[in-house]
This record gives C-alpha cells, sequence and structure tokens, in this order.
C-alpha cells in the first residue's frame, strides 16, 4: 500500500473546502425576510347600547368570555353616549364573537335593564389595510344592541 503524501491531501482539502464555500455563498444571494407565526388581523366592534325608546345607556357592562375561540376574555362598560369600542388582534374570525350585556348599577342608569347576550360575526366584512404578509389588515363590525326593561317579579 503506497501513502500518499500529506502535501497531497492538504491541497485536496483546500481545494474541496474552497469548492463547498463558492458553492455555500452562491445559494445565499436572495434576501428574505424570516417570517413566523400566522396570518392576523386586528378586530374592532364598535357598539351603542340603547333602550326601547332609542335613548342612550351608559355603565352597561360588557364581556367577552374567554373560550376556545375567543382571543382573550375582557370587560368594559359603555360611556355617557351608551357606545362602547372592543378591539383585539386576532386570527381571521369565521365564527362569532359573544358578548354578554349587564346592567350593574340598577336604576343609576335610568332604569334597571335585562341582561343580554349577542353575538357579532367578522364572516362577510371586509379586511383593509394588510401589509401582504402575515398582517391581514383591521375589520371593523358596527352594532347597536336594545336592552329591555326589567320586568318585576309580582311576589303572592
Amino acid at each position: 500500500m503506497k501513502k500518499i503524501s500529506t502535501s497531497i491531501l492538504k491541497s485536496v482539502n483546500w481545494l474541496l473546502t474552497g469548492l463547498l464555500a463558492l458553492l455555500g455563498f452562491s445559494s445565499c444571494d436572495q434576501v428574505s425576510t424570516d417570517m413566523y407565526g400566522t396570518p392576523h388581523s386586528k378586530f374592532t366592534i364598535k357598539g351603542k347600547v340603547t333602550n326601547e325608546s332609542n335613548s342612550p345607556i351608559p355603565q352597561i357592562q360588557i364581556r367577552s368570555p374567554y373560550g376556545e375561540d375567543i382571543p382573550h376574555a375582557d370587560t368594559l362598560y359603555t360611556d355617557s353616549k351608551g357606545e362602547f369600542n372592543y378591539s383585539f388582534n386576532g386570527f381571521f374570525r369565521s365564527d362569532n364573537i359573544p358578548l354578554l350585556l349587564t346592567d350593574i348599577d340598577g336604576e343609576q342608569n335610568g332604569g334597571s335593564y335585562a341582561p343580554d347576550s349577542v353575538s357579532v360575526s367578522f364572516k362577510d366584512v371586509d379586511v383593509t389595510g394588510g401589509d401582504g404578509g402575515w398582517y391581514l389588515g383591521e375589520a371593523t363590525k358596527e352594532i347597536t344592541i336594545v336592552l329591555k326593561e326589567k320586568k318585576e317579579e309580582i311576589k303572592k
């Protein structure tokens, strides 16, 4: 068996290293942006809560309960004009967002109103302002909710 000279082995190693380096650098000529995550949007529900005579009701508690398909739980209150604004970031929603309404202050807001719930769907709403990547844009839904006055129970 003949011994291969170390100078030949070193030359072959340098040649292969140089060739692999050239191949490696030439494969990196495209600059790309790494993106992690999933497509998401900003969702906004702009609402107004009124009574049956179309007067705004302030201080109505609005809760969005946490669930498997709900991004996070939140509690907000209507302002003096009966308006609220609920915004959250999440995946595109084809399901309904439940809102639970409760009159927490009794007669102080002009009446005593029965609890109610509504579901808000973003299924057919336009999403605008996306960046062409993972951020798909914003979607806004405007709603009006009419609460009924609580009926007094007659005790016998």
